[in-house]
C-alpha cells in the first residue's frame, strides 16, 4: 500500500538536494526524455542522472508516458494527475526538476504516416518478417514482438489475431508519434528503464540519431548506442576482461564466487524476483525412468517475458523452441522432460498442457521438484535458450545446450553454442559425441560467477545484498513508496551524494558501456567489501 506522506517527503528531500539555476535558451526547446513508472528505486536513479544530463546540456527535463495498450481512461487520469502534482509520482517527478509531463500517443496522427503504416503492415506476412522489421532504418520488431505477447500473454504471434492486427497498428502509430516528438524539440537525451518492450521506441530513435541513450535503474546505468542497443550484454567481454584482473583480485571474486555457488545450491542465494530456489534438497518419488537411455530436460523459459532480451535468439520464440524440439522427440530414441521454472505464470501451465498433448512421449516434471533430485536420477542432458541452468548443470558435469547465440554465457565452452537450427539439430541427434563437454569446464563456471555476481556492484543502494536477501525487506521492496523512506534515513548522506554526482560525471565523460565497470581498464572498478 503506497502512503502519500512518503511521496511528500521524498519530494522535500530532493528539493533540498538539487537545486535548478538553468537559464534555458528561447530557441528550439532542447529536453532530456525520461521515462515516467512508479518505481521507487528507479526514480531516485533518474533523478541523479537526469539532473547532471540537465547541466550538462542546459535542458529541461520532460516525463513521458508510453503504454502498449490504448486506454482512454488512464489517458484522462494520466492528464488530470500530472496537472495536479500532489502526494503522488508526479510530485516526486517535479520535484527534482521535471518541466513538463507529455504523453506522445495522445497526438493526432499525420496522413502521411498512416499510407505508411498500410504499406509496412502488408510487408508482414511471417512471424520472422514482424521479428525483423525495421521502419527508417530504426529496428522496433522485436519491441512490439515481446510487447505483444507479455500484454496478451500469448505464447507466440498469429498474425491474423484481432488483438495482434490492433496491437501492431497502435504500436506503429507510436512509432510515428515519437518521430514527431524528436521533429519538435532538440532531444539531448533519453532515460529508460528497459531496453526492451515498446517502452524502449524512443530510445531507439535517439540510438539512430546518435542521441546520447540511458536505460537506468538503481543497479546499474548502461550507455546504448548502434554497437549495444541492447542492456546486460557485457558478458560477451567476461573472458578477456577476467584475464586482466590482478592476481589478488581474482583470488578474492573467485573465493566469493565459489560462497555464493555453495549458497545457490543449498536452496540459498536465490535469483532476483524469485521466491523459490530450483535447488531445494526436498526428495519426492523418484520421477525419470529408469532405463538406460539419454535423458534430456527442457528448461523452459517464460513465454511472455521477453524472449529476446538480448538480442535474437535460433528461433523468433520460445513456441516455435518448443515446437521443433517436441517435433525432434518423435524421431529420437532418448527420455525426453519437460520441466517449468518454480516462479512460472499461471497462464504457462496451461500452453504447457496443451504442448503435452501434442506430444505424449515428452514427461512434466513438476516444479517442486529440485535439479538434485534430477540429477541424482540421472538426467543427462538441459537444453535452454538462455537460462541460468547453462551455468548450473556443467558444475554436475552434465551437458547443456544453448538455443540463442545472445546468452551470457557466450563467452566460455561450458555449455554448447550452436550458431544456426541446423548444427542445434545436429548436436541433439548425435549427443553420445558431446555428453563428456562439461567435465573439464568447473573452473570456467566459476570465473563466470566471479564476473557476473560478483564484480558487478550496485552503483546506488549500499545495502542492496541485505535488502534483497531480508525477510522484512526481499526484492520488490525496493519499488515500493516504502523504500522512499528508507533512502532518506538509511542510505542517503551528503558524501554518498556528492560521490555518486562525481561517478556519473566520469561515466558521462567516458565512452564506457557500463557504468562503474571500464571495458578498458576492468581494474578501476574492483569488488570492495
Amino acid at each position: 500500500m503506497n502512503n502519500p506522506l512518503d511521496y511528500f517527503k521524498i519530494s522535500q528531500h530532493n528539493k533540498r538536494v538539487f537545486k535548478n539555476n538553468l537559464i534555458y535558451s528561447n530557441k528550439k526547446k532542447k529536453i532530456i526524455l525520461l521515462e515516467f513508472n512508479r518505481l521507487s528505486s528507479s526514480i531516485i536513479s533518474y533523478s541523479y542522472l537526469a539532473n547532471i544530463l540537465q547541466k550538462k546540456y542546459n535542458s529541461e527535463i520532460f516525463a513521458y508516458r508510453l503504454t502498449a495498450k490504448k486506454n482512454k481512461l488512464k489517458d484522462l487520469l494520466w492528464k488530470i494527475f500530472s496537472k495536479i502534482k500532489i502526494f503522488n509520482t508526479f510530485q516526486v517527478y517535479d520535484s527534482f526538476g521535471t518541466k513538463s509531463f507529455i504523453n506522445p500517443q495522445s497526438t493526432d496522427i499525420k496522413p502521411q504516416y498512416l499510407k505508411k503504416i498500410k504499406n509496412i503492415k502488408k510487408n508482414i506476412n511471417s512471424k520472422n518478417d514482424l521479428l525483423n522489421l525495421k521502419i527508417d532504418e530504426i529496428y522496433i520488431g522485436d519491441l512490439i514482438y515481446d510487447s505483444y505477447l507479455m500484454n496478451y500473454k500469448k505464447p507466440t504471434i498469429d498474425l491474423n489475431d484481432r488483438s495482434f492486427i490492433f496491437f501492431l497498428d497502435h504500436s506503429l502509430k507510436t512509432f510515428f508519434q515519437w518521430k514527431e516528438i524528436f521533429k519538435k524539440y532538440d532531444v539531448k537525451s533519453v532515460i529508460v528503464s528497459h531496453s526492451v518492450y515498446t517502452l524502449a521506441i524512443p530510445l531507439r530513435i535517439a540510438i539512430h540519431k546518435n542521441i546520447s541513450a540511458f536505460q537506468c535503474s538503481s543497479q546499474h546505468i548502461y550507455r546504448l548506442s548502434k554497437k549495444n542497443i541492447y542492456a546486460y550484454r557485457e558478458f560477451f567481454y567476461y573472458n578477456k576482461l577476467f584475464r586482466k584482473l590482478d592476481s589478488k583480485t581474482k583470488i578474492k571474486a573467485i573465493k566469493l564466487a565459489k560462497e555464493k555457488i555453495k549458497n545457490k545450491f543449498e536452496g540459498k542465494g536465490l535469483a532476483l524476483g524469485s521466491s523459490k530456489s530450483a535447488y531445494k534438497n526436498i526428495k519426492y518419488k523418484n520421477i525419470l525412468h529408469k532405463k538406460n537411455k539419454t535423458k534430456i530436460l527442457i528448461a523452459t523459459h517464460c513465454f511472455f517475458d521477453n524472449p529476446h532480451p538480448y538480442g535474437k535468439n535460433l528461433f523468433v520464440d520460445f513456441y516455435e523452441w518448443l515446437n521443433f524440439l517436441g517435433n525432434l522427440s518423435i524421431k529420437t530414441k532418448y527420455e525426453w522432460y519437460i520441466k517449468l521454472h518454480p516462479d512460472y505464470l499461471p497462464e504457462t501451465k496451461k500452453i504447457i498442457s496443451d504442448f503435452l498433448i501434442k506430444f505424449p512421449n515428452i514427461k512434466y516434471i513438476p516444479s517442486k521438484y529440485s535439479h538434485h533430485q534430477l540429477i541424482k536420477e540421472g538426467m543427462n542432458v538441459a537444453l535452454t535458450s538462455w537460462g541460468s541452468i547453462a551455468h548450473e548443470y556443467p558444475l554436475f558435469n552434465k551437458l547443456v545446450i544453448n538455443s540463442s547465440l545472445n546468452n551470457p554465457h557466450i563467452s566460455y565452452n561450458f555449455s554448447l553454442h550452436p550458431k544456426s537450427v541446423k548444427e542445434y539439430k545436429k548436436l541433439l541427434l548425435n549427443l553420445s559425441l558431446k555428453k563428456k563437454i562439461a567435465k573439464k569446464n568447473k573452473k570456467s563456471i566459476i570465473e563466470f560467477y566471479a564476473m557476473n555476481f560478483v564484480l558487478k556492484k550496485n552503483w546506488m543502494i549500499d545495502s542492496f545484498d541485505k535488502i534483497i536477501s531480508s525477510r522484512d525487506y526481499g526484492y520488490y521492496y525496493i519499488f515500493k513508496s516504502d523504500f522512499y523512506n528508507f533512502w532518506i534515513k538509511k542510505e542517503f548522506n551528503k558524501h554518498k551524494h556528492d560521490k555518486i554526482l562525481k561517478n556519473i560525471l566520469k561515466f558521462l565523460d567516458s565512452n564506457d558501456y557500463l557504468m562503474g565497470w571500464n571495458m578498458k581498464d576492468l581494474n578501476k572498478f574492483l569488488y570492495v567489501e
